[in-house]
């Protein structure tokens, strides 16, 4: 759409003059919109690249990326770290971007798909033996409560510690502790209670040699 920056003439025809400014009203309805620049921009001026699918804007002398149109996206490259808050955003190792801790609170949350997180699935809590706990269990696919114990006050093979693990009116015989700590193949199945917060007995009874005072770690596992 050709633009003319100076549409009026009193050596011209008035058709000649109102079409100049029909057409100036054009270009800057569609910004411009043309697979080459504007001839003769102004500072500030909008284009819209119809080859690039994106809107530009003129500054210093050039054009400027402002808007994506194919992917309705800022322009890539133009949301800068200055943007944003001060230190919210880091990168890691990889040079992905993370949210620094406690940008995002409980006020700015209002409902939240869980099964879109990752590593929920290690979520834990320690106890000791004889304890009440209390766990969250996450809908993050991991449906298995396993655990850890470990023993001490008195010396390893110097006892048989049979431990188990209730939750509501299910209790389950976890296994034996006989050695500095085991880890458990058997498990609960939570299915029933995820998405909750629940509370876990953690029980013992002797088999043999002394009482070893021990810990329990509760994880969650697929």
């Amino acid at each position: 759409m050709a633009y003319s920056s100076a549409c009026f003439s009193t050596a011209n025809v008035i058709e000649t003059d109102m079409q100049q400014v029909e057409d100036n009203f054009d270009a800057l309805r569609d910004h411009f919109a043309n697979s080459t620049a504007p001839t003769s921009p102004d500072a500030g001026q909008l284009w819209y690249d119809t080859t690039a699918y994106i809107v530009k804007i003129r500054y210093n002398s050039s054009w400027v990326n402002v808007w994506d149109m194919a992917n309705q996206r800022v322009a890539s490259g133009q949301v800068k770290t200055d943007s944003l808050a001060v230190g919210a955003l880091s990168t890691d190792s990889t040079g992905r971007a993370k949210m620094a801790p406690g940008y995002i609170t409980s006020s700015h949350v209002d409902s939240i798909d869980v099964t879109k997180i990752t590593n929920l699935n290690k979520n834990f809590i320690l106890g000791t033996i004889g304890s009440s706990v209390y766990l969250y269990i996450p809908n993050s696919g991991a449906s298995k409560l396993k655990c850890v114990v470990s023993g001490y006050g008195a010396p390893p093979n110097a006892y048989a510690l049979d431990f188990s693990v209730t939750c509501g009116t299910c209790t389950v015989q976890m296994g034996q502790l006989t050695t500095d700590y085991v880890v458990t193949s058997t498990y609960i199945d939570v299915t029933a209670f995820l998405g909750t917060v629940q509370k876990f007995n953690i029980a013992s009874t002797i088999v043999a040699g002394s009482a070893a005072v021990s810990l329990c770690q509760l994880y969650m596992t697929t």
